[in-house]
């Protein structure tokens, strides 16, 4: 059976190299990662897991609690924090978040003793995160934070609403309407929070009438959304404060006998795949969905990995940008 000693008499390198190799650790050239990748590929040497685990009482496995599949972003993040998990050795098992209720499925997570846990379920008051700080098991956060400490990645939410918003006006929208999900979640709060500040900003007050908070389903959005219409004075323009949302307002809207962008301007955040096929290009903000997810589990994996606790909370905020399509134009007359 080829060993990791004959992996680093084959390239060259000490057998601690090859180590630090295989467990992602930062700081190594290049060079020397291709030597080592290039001497497994030749000996088809596997690494033993398993084995390593028993040495350093880890199970190789990570626990993700993720955000409904019927938003397309956790389809696409979820893939991406699994597939990277899986190259540097780890198993990830997903849970999905039933509302509101996170500590069950962490008491549930927990009888499985994973090396670490990834979210984008925590609330801005969630009584899980002393739950998580106490259990001592690393852990990040991802397009989520609660309203104080934590380890995590999100964009900046509130210039999330305020590029959404400001792109409207410059349009010359007045009537803009936001629709989002409940404000217990740091993403639609503060997103809500850059919406109603760049109103203020360009002396446009805030009318509740247009501020629609759902559940986020389907069902919820057709009703806001045929809501918003059958106001004695509609809105022009509505963000909605997911792409997922935005899609189904448009499908709710085009079935009304609205035009998009004529009749109506409709734009999202998030940027997932479908935003910018070619039947739909949605306007929306970009918040490196991709990057976001990456980075949670690269973190994860650090702290999982590190001899030391970290000293201080991981704290992470990506810019997001304003990606303009079709689905916005100029106020109607």
């Amino acid at each position: 059976m080829v060993t990791s000693k004959d992996v680093a008499k084959h390239a060259g390198v000490s057998q601690a190299t090859v180590s630090r190799v295989l467990n992602g650790y930062p700081g190594i050239k290049q060079e020397t990662k291709d030597k080592v990748m290039q001497a497994m590929a030749e000996l088809h040497y596997r690494p033993n897991f398993i084995a390593r685990s028993l040495v350093m009482n880890q199970t190789r496995n990570i626990a993700l609690l993720s955000g409904t599949l019927k938003n397309h972003f956790f389809v696409e993040t979820t893939d991406n924090i699994v597939r990277l998990a899986a190259e540097k050795g780890y198993s990830v098992m997903v849970h999905f978040e039933h509302m509101g209720d996170n500590l069950s499925l962490f008491e549930t997570i927990s009888r499985y003793k994973p090396d670490g846990i990834i979210l984008s379920t925590i609330q801005l008051d969630d009584p899980l995160l002393p739950q998580l700080e106490e259990a001592n098991i690393p852990y990040m956060m991802f397009n989520r934070r609660p309203r104080t400490g934590g380890n995590y990645v999100v964009i900046d939410n509130r210039l999330a609403g305020e590029l959404n918003t400001r792109h409207l006006i410059e349009y010359g929208h007045k009537r803009i309407a936001f629709l989002s999900g409940h404000l217990n979640v740091s993403t639609f709060f503060e997103r809500k929070e850059g919406y109603e500040a760049t109103l203020k900003k360009y002396g446009l007050q805030p009318d509740p009438q247009l501020m629609v908070m759902t559940n986020g389903t389907p069902q919820e959005i057709e009703v806001a959304a045929v809501r918003l219409m059958q106001l004695s004075s509609p809105p022009t323009a509505i963000i909605c404060a997911t792409d997922a949302m935005a899609l189904t307002c448009m499908d709710v809207l085009i079935r009304m006998g609205k035009r998009i962008p004529e009749d109506v301007s409709i734009c999202g955040v998030d940027d997932i795949d479908i935003a910018s096929h070619q039947s739909i290009r949605l306007t929306t903000v970009g918040n490196y969905k991709q990057q976001m997810g990456v980075l949670a589990i690269e973190m994860l994996m650090n702290l999982i990995e590190a001899e030391e606790e970290a000293l201080q909370p991981i704290q992470i905020v990506l810019r997001p940008e304003l990606i303009v399509r079709e689905t916005t134009g100029a106020c109607p007359p």
